[in-house]
């Protein structure tokens, strides 16, 4: 479809202000000034044969010819450094404008980031002041040159290069895209240094601030930048590293957050008498540092393994309450009959007392504690045993 150059595509010229604007200029100007879009006036086309003021010399055109060459096949070098603004001058602001918004839509003409914007343009209007730049003046002088060396009208080739953004590309060059903003190398650490005195309470070593700062910068450069998400993952995985490195050192998982999350995630086990190793525990606390939420998913998760493992407890687990604590009447009795302290007791130890639908009594259960074999291996059997041998004894010298 071809581009009218007329055409506003953006809507930015289509206010009623800018249109009232537009229509008592063209009433008080004369018929020779009269606006006839981007080039309303004939000292506009003056401009574009070097008739305007600032040509007052013979040398090099923007064509890069001497001023009055004939170029074969096309037209002829006649405009020269100054002629963009020149053309610019004689415009009205609504024309300006016009200008501007298709100078913008051609791919490469701008250098990266440059290019006039719809948004830039419509704030210009409404404040009632178009002011072009050195960049739109040397946009339009790169327009210039192509239309002498074409033989064409700059208001032409404007049009062939904003409906064929190939042609433009191949004419100004594809314009590789100016290098994204990067965080420091020296925030990154810094940043990275935070997070390790607060999990590990030791800084980052400066080989894995350095690769943690190349991975994150190696992101920001992309096209699609580094997004939060993005960010927070590779933070974790040198957390992970970091972690991993830690873990085979007696005590280092107690130390910092990551330490408190690891007891905590230990005891929720311990407490729902469910069996698993260092390593795993190790692993889902690094995995809880991922989000606030994520050691309280990692908690109730648990306590839905104590439900399977404890059906009698569910209900107390709906409410929060640890299996531990339900069965602390339970835990109470077996400490007292093999003479033990209650913390000696696991929770793994009472999986009979709920492994059914409901608690089995405690009258019941302190029968299978004295008839177990716990019992028998107790110090309190042993001196039961002797109390019982000493009274027979008594009994005997009597």
């Amino acid at each position: 479809m071809a581009v009218d150059f007329l055409v506003d595509p953006f809507g930015v010229l289509g206010t009623k202000e800018a249109k009232k604007k537009k229509d008592e200029s063209r009433k008080k100007k004369p018929d020779s000034q009269k606006s006839t879009g981007t080039l309303p006036s004939d000292a506009a086309t003056d401009a574009e044969k070097g008739i305007t003021v600032g040509q007052s010399n013979n040398d090099s055109t923007l064509s890069g010819l001497k001023s009055g060459t004939e170029i074969k096949g096309g037209g002829k070098a006649e405009l020269q450094k100054g002629a963009g603004a020149n053309a610019f001058a004689v415009l009205e602001p609504t024309d300006r404008a016009a200008l501007l918004l298709n100078l913008g839509r051609i791919p490469n003409l701008y250098s990266p980031g440059t290019a006039p914007t719809p948004g830039f343009i419509s704030k210009m209007l409404k404040d009632g002041q178009v002011v072009p730049r050195m960049e739109d003046f040397a946009a339009y002088e790169k327009i210039i040159a192509h239309a002498e060396w074409a033989g064409d009208t700059p208001n032409n080739s404007i049009i062939k290069f904003a409906n064929n953004p190939g042609l433009a590309e191949q004419f100004f060059g594809k314009v590789s895209s100016v290098p994204k903003a990067v965080t420091s190398p020296a925030a990154l650490q810094a940043e990275l240094d935070s997070k390790f005195l607060d999990i590990f309470e030791t800084k980052a070593d400066s080989k894995i601030a350095k690769e943690y700062a190349r991975e994150i910068n190696a992101l920001e450069s992309t096209r699609a930048g580094a997004g939060t998400q993005q960010k927070e993952d590779i933070l974790l995985k040198y957390i992970q590293k970091k972690a991993n490195e830690l873990g085979a050192l007696p005590g280092a998982a107690d130390k910092g957050s990551l330490g408190r999350v690891v007891r905590t995630i230990r005891s929720a086990y311990d407490d729902s008498g469910i069996p698993i190793n260092e390593k795993d525990i190790y692993n889902k606390a690094i995995q809880s540092l991922r989000s606030k939420d994520a050691e309280k998913n990692i908690i109730d998760g648990i306590m839905m393994q104590a439900s399977t493992v404890m059906p009698a407890l569910k209900e107390g687990h709906r409410r929060g309450e640890s299996s531990r604590q339900q069965l602390s009447p339970w835990i109470s009795t077996r400490a007292r009959i093999l003479g033990i302290s209650e913390d000696q007791v696991k929770t793994s130890d009472m999986y009979e007392v709920a492994s059914g639908a409901v608690a089995i009594p405690i009258p019941e259960y302190k029968k299978l504690v004295y008839g177990s074999e716990d019992f028998r291996k107790s110090d309190a059997f042993t001196t039961r045993s002797l109390n019982d041998k000493q009274a027979l004894i008594n009994e005997l010298v009597m």
